[in-house]
């Protein structure tokens, strides 16, 4: 993001072309060549990540803890609307750590109905119960991926 750049350094990435997309009053727009620049990089990078991630592996443990920080990133960060700061599209970005969270539990579910059936159950009726609470703020929308948007 633009506020945690240190001096000097240039910023590039989603953020910059988020408020490009949906620039604030009085913004200059990026040139084309600025444009063409920035999303150079951003498949360069995205190239490199689906290489870097082939071959990860992770302990139940560190499922665990990752499953719970996104799930912390959502409660003191997304949740205020400081991530997309530009387009207003958190409850993406929301919707999407509470995704990946399950996807961690879904993984270690398994094993935790083994030790503390109980302690499943109660995560599963969280799970349903935050989805719920997120449900209602989508909205229809045909266009998008799922069929679906989220108010602003």
């Amino acid at each position: 993001r633009e506020a945690d750049l240190a001096e000097g350094e240039n910023w590039t990435g989603w953020h910059r072309i988020e408020k490009d997309l949906w620039p604030p009053d009085g913004y200059a727009p990026m040139t084309t060549e600025e444009r063409a620049e920035i999303a150079d990089q951003l498949v360069a990078d995205t190239d490199e990540l689906v290489e870097r991630i082939e071959e990860l592996t992770y302990s139940p443990d560190q499922l665990g803890n990752g499953a719970k920080e996104l799930l912390d990133e959502v409660a003191t960060g997304k949740v205020t609307g400081e991530e997309e700061f530009w387009s207003h599209t958190d409850l993406w970005d929301f919707q999407a750590n509470v995704d990946g969270a399950r996807v961690a539990f879904e993984d270690l579910e398994p094993v935790l109905d083994e030790k503390n059936p109980e302690l499943a159950d109660t995560l599963n009726e969280r799970f349903d119960a935050l989805q719920t609470i997120l449900d209602q703020y989508k909205v229809d929308a045909p266009d998008a991926p799922d069929g679906y948007g989220f108010v602003s």
